[in-house]
């Protein structure tokens, strides 16, 4: 199966571009590893749960998803912060970064990645003029026929 997955333009250059500045390989391995995760469903070992956000409430709806990551030496932990193994659940692969993202909804093979919290990521969602803005890129993404 071929995904195709794109960063963001109205995005990239607040919530990346100031990474990919600290950290410039991360900018390629990151969108390669999503693609092979989302094309094949083998997880990097720096994947974890992979989700929906539901808060605010009025988001619910829109398709805005993200999967936690371990970067920069962070490791992912269970929710009760315990170490995780290879037969840990990728449900249960937490950490406190995270990559945002939406897919297409007329070609569920098509993403796009709209941005990276890192670190802090639990705290950033809580800004909810924030989500509701993230959302809003993923609603349009979803809705786009290409």
């Amino acid at each position: 199966m071929h995904v195709t997955a794109t960063y963001n333009q109205n995005s990239y250059d607040f919530f990346f571009k100031p990474i990919f500045l600290q950290f410039p390989d991360l900018e390629q391995s990151l969108l390669d590893d999503f693609k092979i995760y989302k094309a094949t469903k083998k997880l990097p070992n720096y994947f974890g749960r992979d989700t929906n956000y539901e808060r605010p409430d009025d988001i619910k709806d829109k398709g805005l998803m993200h999967i936690h990551l371990a970067l920069h030496g962070k490791k992912l932990v269970t929710p009760e912060g315990k170490d995780i193994d290879d037969k840990t659940p990728q449900w249960d692969r937490t950490s406190d970064s995270a990559l945002i993202y939406a897919q297409n909804l007329h070609d569920e093979n098509l993403y796009t990645i709209i941005a990276l919290f890192d670190p802090l990521a639990h705290s950033k969602a809580k800004d909810y003029d924030r989500m509701r803005t993230l959302a809003s890129y993923a609603e349009a993404f979803r809705k786009t026929m290409f």
